[in-house]
């Protein structure tokens, strides 16, 4: 193990006062830590394991080798794409009045780079072009309308294949949701939620809401310059959009009172590019601090299998804590006997 000299300042002050007791140039105890597996443990799903200590460590926190607890994974914030067993795009509609379909589109792809959000006029470009090369690199997916107004229908879109063919969107993946009517007076209003499931396997699905997509809109309508990126949170604003409402995670509002927008609507709401298979990294459990007095741990695994369990330990003394050292212990947990 490494150890830590002292400071040259303290190693000059220790020259000046050479021969007497105080005289050291090493600050930290040696580490001295082992771990076994109790004797008595059986090693059955839903017994404990129980791992002894001995030494001085004065530090231990466990890895306790499951999923989500594997020291190896401890800085991994992305997944092998082969992992992902879920990744399923829902998306709700419902249309407030009138019977006209298609007013709202629905793309997806993984070779956007997303808006700005600050740049209206780099924004609008980017948009056009996509306008221009006819949605290329974008798969459209068709939207589900109930032929009844205020009814809702779901569209739901497995991103590990879009097309049938085994494409899958999970590295840089951007959904498009385009609200532009067939004409002024077919113009309605729409309550739109949304959401994203992705599951690993052997992990909890996550679901992602809408807040967690985040969206960034674009009202591409001459006569929305200057407020190409408004919404509205209160309140009723024709034209407009709102986030984050109980009846919708979106809302389209063109007509209000019976008073209809008076320009076609054309507005672009893309959710931040993002890769999917991207997770949180594995985490430790902290069992023993400097004052703590613990000879044992112990722990259940839910499931069979061969585990590593690692424990990182470290002394510490006045001037804080040492370098670090891993033990490792590997066993197989069995099924346990009826």
């Amino acid at each position: 193990m490494n150890t830590k000299r002292i400071s040259y300042l303290a190693a000059v002050l220790a020259l000046a006062t050479a021969g007497s007791a105080c005289d050291h140039d090493e600050i930290y105890t040696p580490l001295e830590f082992s771990v076994q597996l109790d004797p008595s443990n059986t090693y059955r799903v839903g017994d404990p394991v129980v791992f002894n200590f001995s030494g001085n460590a004065d530090y231990i926190t466990a890895w306790n080798g499951d999923t989500g607890h594997e020291y190896v994974n401890r800085n991994r914030t992305t997944m092998p794409v082969s992992e992902l067993e879920t990744c399923q795009l829902t998306f709700s509609l419902s249309r407030r009045s009138g019977s006209n379909k298609g007013d709202v589109q629905l793309y997806v792809t993984n070779s956007f780079e997303g808006l700005s959000g600050r740049n209206a006029a780099t924004d609008k470009a980017a948009i056009e072009a996509i306008e221009a090369d006819n949605f290329a690199g974008w798969t459209r997916l068709e939207v589900a309308e109930d032929n009844r107004s205020g009814q809702w229908a779901t569209t739901t879109c497995n991103l590990l294949d879009v097309d049938g063919n085994g494409t899958a969107l999970t590295d840089n993946f951007t959904l498009l949701i385009r609200w532009h009517p067939q004409s002024v007076t077919a113009q309605r209003n729409y309550y739109i939620n949304t959401s994203l499931d992705v599951k690993f396997k052997n992990r909890e699905s996550t679901s992602l809401n809408y807040a967690d997509l985040q969206f960034v809109n674009f009202n591409m309508a001459d006569e929305m310059a200057g407020k190409e990126y408004d919404v509205y949170s209160t309140g009723s604003k024709i034209g407009y959009l709102q986030y984050g409402q109980n009846a919708g995670n979106i809302i389209l509002n063109a007509i209000e009172s019976g008073t209809m927008c008076s320009y076609l609507i054309d507005t672009w709401i893309f959710s931040t590019p993002m890769a999917l298979n991207h997770t949180t990294p594995d985490t430790g459990q902290s069992i023993k601090g400097v004052t703590d007095d613990v000879t044992s741990f112990s722990y259940t695994y839910d499931r069979p299998g061969t585990y590593t369990a690692t424990f990182v330990v470290a002394n510490g003394n006045y001037q804080g804590e040492s370098g670090t050292q891993a033990y490792d212990v590997t066993f197989t947990i069995v099924e346990s006997i009826e």
